[in-house]
């Protein structure tokens, strides 16, 4: 991403009149204007009136902060001309010290000035997509009026995103006016995105090691399709046995490894990720609701702290909707959470929901992720893990804390009404309040869905044992693409269907294409075969390299049929057919078979006319003697 100006506006008022004073002695009104050029430079202009509300204090100086990086041609002026300012760059602030021309003394006195300066912080072209962000009002002002317009070049499009809505928007001189209140700043920062997408190109490595004295079936996680992304694969090297989808929407590339083997893997592809769910009628099924409202390892939402702290959030909210609910978690999260950039010196070692709630000021994206979901999971509320890249280009207001190659974690919870909505409490409160709730930016890529479990992990975590390798290669295209799933069809039967005897075809759907193949229904037809199971409804989702397999059940009528028929397979508008054979029972045994077959019955004869005769003799035998 890009380096943002964040106006934490932390005020501090100089009295050289007596010692004790509070913030609300003098109260501010501003009118501010952030004018975007057409290369991102960022002109804002401040025309602040600070107003006495005290006959015993005065004021002659002002003094705030600057969240950002690096300001350029810095002046104010006040009634009495120019004024002197002074400013401090310090990690990633910038401290600006005013000291005005004339006092602000006396019951009702104002004094109208102006800050004027330039930076690149504020707005920057990432990909196809220009974004631009102002800040929340510092609530430690006294702040009686704000007025803000953002003013942003025709040439960069309309805008596809804005967080929260403008009071109006207008466009004049080639400029989109959006202009915005005190009543809608308080609460969050201004987000706009001029595009409707976003692209990437990946490139991914993958150490698998089998130490283990017998083979081993294992899988990775690829980057999968989302509510909000698209993935294709140029190559997958080597080729996977098979690509399954799980639970949470992963997409599993399994491999087997023989004892003591090491495999290198590379994955190769492109992702376009949207502003707007790409489903138009979601749906949860009642599993996996379940599931994604269960505790786990890392969100013990049974925990009594959890369940107590809960209960303080949403004190007195009976009434408001799920989303008002979870919007009072991740405002609670944002603001007790301290994010804390020297955990990244060494390994992470993941916290969890309770210990991060014990231990605030401790804080990195996982501990803002986790106790996130712990709580919106005992308010009832599907939410999980989403682990990936998100593209920064300032770390400091937009830091990444995952794995060795520096990845991000952020939640995402269940709404019925919009279905998976992502959130990221972590650069909400890293960047002083600008929305990450309302409206997530195109800057996060998913790796991995952590819902059912803490797995699987995400691309750049598979590494051999003490190894440090780059293994996540992710940059900004401007080369759009359509996924093209295909499929091959096969139909596997082991020779000829005996008569009478149980029979079994297989159907296996190989997605030879770059892009999912979406669920699509499937007919199974014969002319005079009995399909047993034929039930079998659609196809369900095949990820790119993956195979779908199926075993059908098959019957004739009688032992002696003999026939030659099709089966038919119709999927995706496309017929498939196989040809099979129906040979009757006993002309299918073999001649030694038949043989002996022929033996055996001669030998029953036999020994059935013996037994006949042996028994008619006998009783010959004891008429005779009934005789004597």
């Amino acid at each position: 991403m890009f380096k943002k100006l964040w106006l934490g506006l932390f005020i501090f008022l100089v009295l050289l009149a007596k010692p004790a004073f509070a913030a609300s002695e003098f109260s501010t009104s501003y009118d501010v204007l952030y004018d975007v050029d057409e290369n991102g430079v960022t002109t804002v202009t401040e025309k602040v009136t600070l107003k006495n509300l005290t006959s015993e204090y005065y004021a002659n100086q002002f003094k705030l902060t600057i969240s950002a990086t690096k300001i350029s041609d810095l002046k104010a002026a006040d009634p009495g001309g120019a004024v002197n300012v002074i400013q401090e760059q310090k990690d990633s602030s910038t401290s600006i010290s005013l000291k005005f021309n004339q006092q602000v003394a006396g019951l009702g006195k104002t004094l109208p000035w102006t800050l004027v300066f330039k930076t690149k912080d504020f707005a920057e072209k990432v990909g196809k997509v220009w974004e631009v962000r102002a800040p929340r009002i510092s609530s430690t002002t006294n702040v009686e009026s704000y007025n803000l317009t953002l003013a942003v070049p025709e040439s960069f499009g309309q805008p596809s995103l804005i967080s929260p809505v403008p009071k109006s928007q207008t466009t004049s001189m080639g400029k989109i006016f959006l202009t915005f209140d005190k009543s809608q700043l308080q609460a969050s920062g201004v987000s706009a995105n001029f595009g409707v997408n976003q692209l990437f190109d990946f490139d991914l490595s993958y150490h698998l090691e089998n130490s283990n004295l017998v083979p081993v079936l294992t899988n990775i996680a690829l980057p999968p399709d989302t509510s909000f992304q698209d993935v294709i694969y140029q190559r997958i090297d080597p080729k996977p046995l098979n690509v399954t989808m799980d639970d949470d929407g992963n997409y599993l590339a399994w491999y087997r490894l023989s004892r003591n083997q090491k495999l290198d893997i590379k994955v190769i592809g492109s992702a376009k990720l949207y502003t707007n769910s790409k489903v138009k009628k979601p749906g949860l099924e009642e599993s996996l609701r379940k599931k994604y409202t269960a505790a786990d390892k890392y969100w013990e939402k049974d925990n009594p702290q959890i369940t107590s702290k809960l209960s303080e959030i949403l004190a007195g909210s009976e009434e408001k909707t799920p989303e008002e609910k979870v919007k009072l978690i991740f405002q609670f999260v944002v603001d007790n959470l301290k994010y804390d950039s020297s955990r990244l010196q060494n390994d992470i070692e993941r916290l969890g929901a309770v210990t991060a709630l014990n231990n605030p000021d401790s804080a990195v994206c996982m501990e803002f992720t986790d106790l996130f979901i712990a709580l919106t999971r005992a308010a009832g509320i599907p939410a999980r893990e989403l682990d990936g890249y998100a593209y920064t280009a300032n770390t400091t207001l937009r830091p990444l804390s995952l794995t060795k190659d520096i990845l991000h974690a952020w939640p995402e919870y269940w709404d019925d009404r919009r279905g998976w909505v992502m959130v990221d409490p972590t650069w909400q409160n890293t960047t002083g309040g600008v929305d990450y709730f309302s409206k997530l930016d195109l800057n996060h890529f998913v790796f991995a869905i952590k819902g059912s479990s803490s797995s699987p992990i995400p691309a750049g975590s598979y590494k051999y044992s003490a190894t440090d390798s780059r293994d996540v290669k992710v940059s900004l295209s401007d080369k759009d693409f359509l996924g093209h799933p295909q499929i091959d069809v096969q139909l596997e039967i082991a020779g000829p269907i005996i008569a009478g005897l149980p029979g079994v075809f297989k159907l296996k759907i190989i997605n030879t294409g770059n892009a999912l193949y979406p669920s699509t229904p499937l007919a199974i037809a014969t002319s005079k075969l009995s399909v047993l199971n034929a039930n079998v409804q659609n196809s369900g989702y095949i990820p790119p390299f993956g195979i779908a397999s199926f075993d059908f059940n098959i019957r004739t009528k009688a032992l002696l049929d003999s026939y030659e028929d099709q089966i038919e397979v119709l999927i995706g508008g496309q017929k498939y057919t196989k040809g099979v054979i129906i040979r009757p029972f006993i002309l299918f045994q073999t001649v030694p078979i038949v043989i002996e077959g022929v033996v055996g019955l001669m030998v029953l004869i036999y020994l059935s006319v013996l037994g006949t005769h042996i028994y008619k003799k006998r009783i010959r035998g004891k008429k005779s003697v009934g005789k004597s």
